[in-house]
């Protein structure tokens, strides 16, 4: 069954947590099956940002460690990477910089390391090349992760990029970052894991987007963005959760992402 990763709101258990380095104590605070350790949402929002600071790569590896001596192969830890679709051209040549970041951190024991493919922005052959090269520096590494994609709606360059990094990783675990609810349908059976935090927000409109104001609010929409998903894919009790009483849910399901 394909994995969904989030950080749902206080009180609500799920067994697959997405977490960061700022947010990263809510591991010792939840129960969990499997969690994975994005690095990267500090710096991707500013468009004068154009790398990590030396700082971060310094201490990160320190930290990773320290968290996988207390959670052992529950956590995955993402190797810093730089991509292209939040602010193209951002970081120049994204690609380079993220394989020289994956070539220096996986030498690094103790982590359960996960390398991310990035790509110009909705560029193909960037990604083909980039899947190349990936394979060229790790093999056949037990996981990767398809960076490219986060907050991509372009659903024919998701199922192009998933497709591709399966016929370079058959045997790897491939996890999509950030990826649109849209896009399942096409990728159902190619990747085997995705994230999103996206249920906090309902469309508005037709307009942007609108974020829960209380944490009822976002328990709510938790549960109708867990029910959407099951809908997709066919299942029920995605991630061993409950479901709440149907007027929990009414109210929003109609306005999660379809």
């Amino acid at each position: 069954m394909m994995r969904f990763y989030t950080l749902p709101p206080r009180g609500v258990e799920w067994p697959y947590l997405l977490v960061n380095p700022r947010n990263y104590k809510e591991l010792f605070k939840r129960k969990f099956e499997h969690a994975i350790l994005d690095s990267g949402v500090l710096i991707f929002l500013d468009p004068k940002i154009k790398d990590y600071p030396k700082w971060f790569i310094k201490k990160y590896p320190q930290k990773a460690k320290g968290l996988t001596e207390v959670f052992g192969d529950r956590l995955w830890v993402t190797i810093p990477d730089l991509p292209d679709d939040h602010n193209p051209g951002q970081f120049g040549d994204n690609v380079s910089k993220t394989l020289e970041r994956i070539e220096h951190f996986v030498t690094i024991d103790g982590v359960n390391w996960l390398p991310v493919i990035q790509s110009r922005y909705l560029n193909r052959f960037s990604f083909l090349e980039a899947c190349q090269r990936t394979y060229d520096l790790i093999g056949d590494y037990p996981r990767v992760a398809i960076g490219t994609v986060c907050k991509c709606r372009r659903l024919d360059f998701i199922e192009y990029c998933s497709i591709i990094a399966r016929r370079f990783f058959p045997n790897s675990w491939i996890h999509a970052f950030g990826l649109t609810l849209r896009a399942l349908p096409r990728i159902i059976g190619i990747i085997d894991s995705f994230d999103s935090l996206a249920y906090s927000f309902r469309l508005r409109n037709g307009y942007g987007n609108l974020r829960a104001k209380t944490h009822h609010e976002r328990v709510r929409y938790f549960y109708a963005y867990i029910r959407r998903i099951e809908e997709i894919l066919g299942l029920e009790g995605l991630g061993h959760v409950p479901q709440p009483p149907e007027a929990e849910v009414r109210m929003v399901e109609e306005h999660t992402p379809k």
